[in-house]
């Protein structure tokens, strides 16, 4: 089995390599890669923060190829990797997962892909129920055997890196052709569910040994890949014994073909769009998207709050940030929404340093302390430190990421003017910038989740000692604790008040922060018809048609 707190940044350097670990494994932060848009990229919802709908009421049509553009950063197209957001964005078009999660009104809901059905049957034992119709692109039946062969080669091979999200073990198997038993072994895993429906693409065993998914996936999907050319596109065709159907008994999907082009330059693929030479983009230059909303022939839909969880996260291993009192007071000078004004464009909001979207529907009752700009109270803090808070500090931001390096301008004037700190900006390579962080050079680094609908999936990657997320080597005794508790409880009124325990911690502490939402918005012409954003930032497009009238 491989935990996520038993594989260091180290181990999956020398796997991936330092570019291939930079850029890939920052897809479940948000990305670091580049563009205007920084890496921020759902199965979430139907947008209801949207400025305009593409739902139409007219009846859905078969056929035609959607033009879409995309960002760069595709890193392979298996479905064991969580190499790359944009990799699983389009590749979990092309494989089924056993569940998938969607938006019903205000909650968040957890749907079968491949599971009909799925129950615990005691505490540690998930039975999963397939789907007997499913079948892989290449002929060959979806079988409780490959679910089991998918989870038994991740777990065993540490670049099929979606193992890093399991912050448990688990033992799959066979209970018969369509029937899979996930063994948490000796103590519950109340997050496995949540787990499930974010990541790991079934694949296909003979296809598999017979091939290469990372570079020609085999899948069960509504599409079929065609062909991939790094850096420039990526091509599927609709999977013609796809087992799906739309509620009227008509197969899907209705798509014939989608087409992904690939832009370095998020302006230009914005200006491709406009000129109608695109279908869809999958985000909207924050810069642009008032003028988006507002446009005569485009409609925009908007994930909202719960797309990309922000996340502050402080080298607590050296001064001027190994005292909490300096980080304290460095969270109480921040003005945060003059960040969010100027970075994003407005396109963010404020968070309650609770990381989970609200549709989640955790209610915790712990309140944000750091709400709003106090240069008093920081520096009355300042004077209770133990260290000196003009220690001088640099922090690394990848190179093109615009907004990030717009974010730590902002907070560099903030602390140098309003506290007399010594703060640096680098901009690097995103390999540079990775490695730097791995080893905690670094004042405080600032990202973005998304995807993580469960508290444990969010705390076990960046609060728990030695987990590959927490940089900057954060370790509260007590949370230490607290999270397997809650993972190993069942009761979800428990969990809840074991969560407020937890945020409690870190407030106390100023270990972690949380401060903002940052919405994904994306663009697209009216003929694109029930496109639905979706808040883990996948792009499902088996039930997404063209009208062709139009």
């Amino acid at each position: 089995m491989v935990n996520l707190s038993e594989m260091s940044r180290r181990d999956v350097i020398k796997t991936l390599g330092p570019a291939a670990a930079a850029i890939g494994l920052a897809g479940c932060l948000g990305g670091e890669n580049g563009g205007e848009d920084g890496g921020d990229g759902g199965d979430g919802g139907d947008g209801d923060t949207a400025s305009t709908t593409t739902q139409s009421s007219s009846q859905a049509q078969t056929g035609g190829t959607l033009n879409a553009g995309m960002k760069v950063g595709i890193e392979t197209m298996d479905g064991r990797s969580v190499t790359g957001l944009q990799s699983f964005q389009v590749f979990y078009n092309i494989y089924s997962k056993l569940m998938r999660w969607r938006r019903d009104g205000d909650e968040l809901v957890l749907v079968g892909d491949l599971a009909t059905e799925w129950e615990w049957e005691d505490d540690t034992t998930l039975v999963v129920s397939l789907n007997e119709d499913a079948v892989f692109h290449n002929g060959e039946p979806v079988t409780a055997n490959d679910v089991a062969y998918t989870f038994d080669t991740l777990y065993d091979q540490p670049q099929y890196t979606a193992s890093l999200l399991f912050a448990q073990d688990v033992t799959v198997s066979a209970r018969d052709e369509h029937t899979v038993e996930f063994d948490t072994g000796e103590q519950p895993f109340a997050s496995l569910e949540s787990t499930l429906g974010f990541i790991v693409g079934i694949i296909n065993e003979k296809a598999d040994k017979e091939g290469d998914m990372s570079s020609n996936p085999v899948g069960s999907g509504p599409f079929v890949f065609e062909e991939w050319v790094d850096g420039d596109h990526v091509y599927v065709n609709k999977f013609d014994d796809y087992w799906k159907e739309d509620e009227e008994g008509t197969q899907l999907p209705y798509l014939d073909r989608i087409e992904f082009t690939i832009y370095p330059d998020v302006n230009t693929k914005l200006t491709t769009l406009e000129q109608d030479q695109l279908d869809w983009i999958d985000l909207v230059p924050r810069r642009e998207v008032e003028r988006i909303r507002n446009h005569d022939t485009l409609v925009t839909q908007d994930s909202g709050q719960g797309a990309f969880m922000g996340i502050m996260q402080f080298n607590t291993t050296e001064p001027p940030f190994s005292d909490p009192n300096v980080r304290k007071a460095v969270l109480h000078a921040m003005d945060w929404d003059t960040v969010l004004e100027v970075a994003f464009h407005g396109v963010a909001s404020r968070a309650d340093n609770f990381p989970i979207p609200p549709q989640a529907g955790w209610d915790l009752d712990v309140e944000d302390p750091y709400q709003g700009q106090d240069l008093e109270r920081a520096e009355e803090l300042l004077a209770e430190a133990e260290v000196d808070h003009t220690v001088e500090f640099t922090n690394f931001v990848t190179r093109g990421d615009n907004i990030r390096i717009t974010m730590q301008e902002l907070l560099q004037e903030m602390l140098n003017q309003n506290l007399g700190m010594n703060f640096n900006i680098q901009i690097a390579d995103g390999s540079v910038v990775f490695e730097e962080q791995s080893n905690n050079n670094f004042g405080f680094t600032v990202s973005g989740f998304n995807g993580m609908f469960d508290p444990d999936q969010m705390f076990s990657v960046n609060l728990v000692d030695g987990a590959f997320f927490n940089y900057g080597g954060y370790v509260n005794d007590e949370i230490q604790r607290l999270v397997p508790q809650a993972r190993q409880t069942t009761d979800r009124a428990q969990r809840e008040e074991l969560y407020g325990q937890i945020m409690q911690q870190y407030i106390d502490d100023a270990g972690k922060y949380y401060p903002y939402w940052d919405h994904a918005v994306q663009a697209m012409h009216p003929r694109v018809k029930n496109y639905k954003p979706l808040l883990d930032q996948e792009w499902w497009f088996e039930q997404v048609w063209l009208d062709q009238n139009m």
